[in-house]
């Protein structure tokens, strides 16, 4: 029996761990995709991009804003952005159980936990020469 609890909490903290470093990850591509987005707002791809890496760090709140700012100011944004009206369902309500859009501000582990498990559908946009830029970008940052 203590074997089995003893494999059980390494699992756990094993899952923990990984969690935190994606979460540090994620975290880190939403300052870079915010400041992007600051320095062209008019760009939708810039918005969708922030939104995107706002909702992989649980921040659906905010996520919820920009979708919904992207979808009001820009009229063929449907065309455009197929998925947005599945991300803003999504921020909404991320969990069948969910009351509505909130920001997890220190990443939930359980939350993570839950939304591998029975989260809705959502599609992250974000672009190949983003993803570039900012593995660039941490690539940078281990060297130094």
């Amino acid at each position: 029996m203590k074997y089995v609890i003893t494999i059980l909490v390494v699992m756990w903290l094993f899952s923990f761990v990984k969690f935190r470093k994606r979460y540090k990850i994620d975290k880190m591509m939403c300052e870079f995709t915010r400041h992007r987005y600051n320095e062209d707002s008019s760009n939708p791809m810039a918005a969708i991009e922030y939104g995107s890496a706002l909702m992989q760090a649980q921040q659906y709140k905010s996520a919820l804003h920009i979708f919904e700012g992207v979808k009001n100011r820009f009229a063929n944004s449907n065309n455009l952005f197929p998925f947005i009206d599945n991300n803003i369902a999504f921020c909404k309500k991320p969990l069948p159980w969910s009351s509505g859009a909130r920001d997890h501000k220190d990443g939930s582990w359980w939350h993570n936990f839950f939304l591998v498990r029975f989260g809705g559908r959502r599609q992250v946009a974000i672009s190949q020469d983003t993803g570039l830029a900012f593995n660039s970008m941490l690539r940078m940052m281990n060297h130094n």
